[in-house]
């Protein structure tokens, strides 16, 4: 069975049991001390020209994200992982109006290609990763291709496999054809309200309004192009060959991606463990980034940096 992480609940405590809790970060005065302190760069890439981000010092952890987000909306996690980790995350093609990306010729594999280029272009070798949902595909494809690249990684709110009906293809096909972001979508904030808003404690009074503003940054187009992608993608005949050692994290009360994806990567991937998130919806890096963070970095480096054997640390250069 998945073991269970105990989180702090938000609101008051017993003073007589234990120190009060501290105020929750203020999430933008986060994301401003990430875009003071984390280096932006671009790599040329054969399909389109990426954007990414460095923060911090220590192995390489490439955060692979999810299918509608901005880079703001990990600042927090990033900021915590760069205490031990050179974290790097990037932009998806189509998501920066002049990257030069042309969707229509652009695949699932095509992803997977851009990533390893990525290492390439930074000179990283080993590497660690994060995949958060539609960052999970990614991740179990780029794990199955060079696996001992690869020493540990990290999935959330992952699948293998999602269904669309005939009216959300239909939808998608559409949606192709619109411009504009996502803030422009019909039914867009019901949607998100019913999907996760629950999930948002009321004591991070800060952090919904942030999350419908970061969502609705996101270009229509790509979004339809990687959903798209996802109608066509069916990894569950590749997970029995992937030998990582992979920590599943599943939000208890996740309504994106159901708990019937975690137990079928639970089973289907060799050395998997998993670990069931209580009150947390599909949005931790929102909502328990300071859990998210902690969970990741304990995974992949279960001691002190000056502790663990050497041989078992990948370089930040490679190795």
């Amino acid at each position: 069975m998945p073991d269970s992480i105990a989180l702090p609940a938000p609101g008051p405590q017993d003073a007589t049991a234990r120190p009060p809790c501290p105020a929750p970060a203020d999430f933008r005065a986060e994301v401003a001390a990430y875009d003071a302190h984390a280096e932006v760069g671009t790599w040329q890439g054969p399909r389109h020209r990426m954007t990414y981000r460095v923060l911090g010092a220590g192995p390489p952890l490439v955060l692979i994200p999810g299918i509608a987000s901005t880079y703001r909306g990990y600042a927090m996690t990033l900021n915590r992982l760069a205490e031990r980790f050179r974290t790097v995350v990037f932009d998806y093609p189509g998501d920066r109006r002049d990257d030069g990306a042309r969707l229509s010729r652009i695949t699932h594999e095509d992803l997977v290609d851009d990533l390893f280029g990525l290492f390439d272009h930074l000179r990283i070798g080993r590497v660690f990763l994060l995949g958060l949902s539609f960052g999970s595909t990614v991740t179990l494809r780029a794990l199955h291709r060079e696996p001992r690249r690869f020493p540990k990684a990290v999935l959330q709110g992952a699948f293998a496999h999602r269904r669309f009906t005939h009216l959300e293809g239909l939808a998608l096909r559409l949606a192709r054809r619109l411009p504009g972001t996502t803030a422009r979508l019909p039914f867009r904030r019901a949607i998100l309200s019913y999907n996760s808003k629950n999930h948002f404690p009321s004591v991070l009074a800060d952090r919904w309004p942030f999350y419908l503003e970061q969502n609705g940054l996101t270009p229509i187009a790509p979004l339809a192009h990687r959903l798209g992608l996802l109608a066509r993608l069916d990894l569950r005949p590749i997970l029995a060959e992937i030998p990582t050692e992979i920590l599943l994290l599943q939000g208890n009360e996740d309504r994106i991606v159901s708990r019937r994806h975690f137990e079928e990567l639970h089973s289907g991937l060799p050395r998997a463990e998993g670990v069931i998130m209580p009150l947390v919806g599909h949005q931790p890096h929102y909502t328990h980034a300071e859990v998210l963070a902690q969970a990741t970095a304990d995974w992949l480096l279960p001691c002190a940096p000056g502790g663990c054997p050497k041989d078992d640390e990948p370089s930040p250069q490679g190795g």
